[in-house]
């Protein structure tokens, strides 16, 4: 029997380059994926040493429209004993993170995101459909729909 791989796979993959994204190799961040056996999601620790201090992040991947922090309080309860910098959440472009606390910082993925409550890949190709940055102010004006953009 050879084995193909699955698409949970392939997202992990996409995951790992949204990380790399952000917490750059040149910039000495080390990741290593731990995994929690409670959680179904991508859960990692990053660290790096700066000045002969350790910074250590926890970081929680999900690919849920409403994303859970229990990911990424599991995984910080069990570096109690570690200098926790900070914790960060890589969810898919327009997943709803209304109910993610501010102490947590969120990042949106560039190659997923929920399109009519469904998770798409977003791909850079012709036609591909595109989100507007998340930092990026959304402009008011005439409400336009959105297969009218992509007939265009």
């Amino acid at each position: 029997m050879i084995n193909m791989g699955s698409a949970h796979d392939i997202m992990q993959t996409f995951a790992y380059k949204e990380i790399r994204a952000h917490f750059r190799d040149y910039d000495g961040w080390g990741c290593r994926q731990v995994q929690l056996p409670i959680v179904h999601d991508m859960t990692c620790i990053l660290s790096r040493d700066v000045r002969g201090r350790k910074e250590v992040v926890a970081l929680a991947v999900s690919y849920d429209e409403e994303p859970s922090m229990l990911p990424l309080e599991t995984l910080a309860a069990s570096l109690k004993g570690k200098d926790l910098k900070g914790q960060y959440l890589v969810v898919p472009k327009a997943a709803n993170v209304s109910a993610i606390p501010q102490s947590a910082k969120v990042h949106f993925m560039e190659s997923f995101g929920f399109m009519d409550g469904k998770l798409v890949w977003l791909t850079r190709k012709k036609n591909a459909k595109q989100y507007p940055h998340s930092e990026a102010p959304v402009k008011t004006g005439t409400p336009v729909s959105v297969c009218e953009i992509h007939m265009a």
